[in-house]
């Protein structure tokens, strides 16, 4: 098997996930690390790699390989399950630190991809695959709850208990919500992810009228302090100096027009983008959130 990236997690309540509560819905606390995958090489060998890149003990991803490459478990699935690749959290201290202990530096499955023939792939349902890792030892991320139809009531109240690997409830980073039924209206099986601090945001906003009122209104919506918490947090985990400021600058604005431009576009019905604006607008609202570093 080759390396695969894992797929892009979007918002409840965007065009990507419309539609997603429809049906049975499993609900997983999110992990605050970094992306992992496990697969098995063509030539049985383990490979191991980051949302982005395979990685190796030499060309590592915060001792995730090394980590997985010293576990005999990871190969054991992998020669029964040769057609498996396995999706987890690497869990290293990103932005949330208030993890146990004893939860550190452990991968936690939360998916398991299966190729069905050259070309197709299936995400393995939660019920199928948790006997297969539980046979290995795998740790894995539990779902917290399996609701039909559920409204975004009984998600709040399912944020109000989920704290897996921390001990008080409410200082999680979200919700991950599975519907292995479900395809979006684009043809693509997708999860939906609920963020802990921006769930009180309001969801509809009237398109604004006046001059750069709409550059401020999608950062004010989408440039949020979560969101730029966590890649201050990714950015400064081997250490921060001020030589970093405009790489800071460089990532936020990347990736906020990488992961949020689908959804301004939609939210805001095509609007016209002055995107100088935007960049300044973005570099502003993280000043204004990290004052303490400019």
């Amino acid at each position: 098997m080759q390396y695969k990236s894992y797929q892009h997690i979007c918002r409840l309540n965007t065009d990507e996930t419309e539609g997603i509560l429809n049906g049975t819905v499993y609900v997983t606390t999110k992990l605050d690390g970094s992306n992992c995958c496990i697969y098995r090489k063509d030539d049985g060998s383990v490979g191991v790699g980051s949302r982005k890149r395979e990685i190796t003990p030499i060309q590592d991803n915060q001792g995730c390989a090394s980590y997985v490459l010293s576990e005999p478990k990871f190969k054991a699935f992998l020669d029964k399950h040769p057609d498996c690749m396995l999706f987890g959290e690497w869990l290293i201290k990103v932005h949330i630190k208030n993890y146990q202990p004893n939860a550190w530096r452990k991968v936690y499955v939360f998916d398991v991809l299966q190729q069905v023939d050259d070309d197709n792939f299936r995400y393995v349902p939660y019920e199928e695959y948790v006997p297969w890792l539980d046979e290995f030892g795998i740790e894995y991320i539990p779902v917290v709850a399996k609701i039909d139809n559920p409204t975004e009531e009984d998600l709040k109240a399912v944020m109000d208990i989920a704290h897996f690997l921390q001990d008080e409830p409410g200082t999680q980073e979200g919700l991950v919500l599975k519907n292995y039924q479900y395809f979006n209206k684009y043809g693509r099986q997708t999860w939906a992810k609920i963020v802990r601090a921006e769930f009180k945001q309001a969801k509809h906003e009237k398109q604004p009228k006046g001059e750069h009122e709409l550059e401020q209104a999608i950062v004010d919506k989408l440039c949020t302090e979560a969101f730029i918490e966590k890649e201050y947090a990714k950015l400064s985990q081997d250490g921060w100096n001020s030589k970093m400021i405009p790489r800071l600058l460089g990532t936020i604005w990347h990736e906020f027009v990488t992961e949020e431009s689908w959804n301004f576009v939609k939210e805001f019905k095509n609007p016209i983008v002055d995107f100088k604006v935007l960049n300044r607008l973005v570099i502003e609202k993280v000043k204004t959130v990290k004052g303490e570093l400019f």
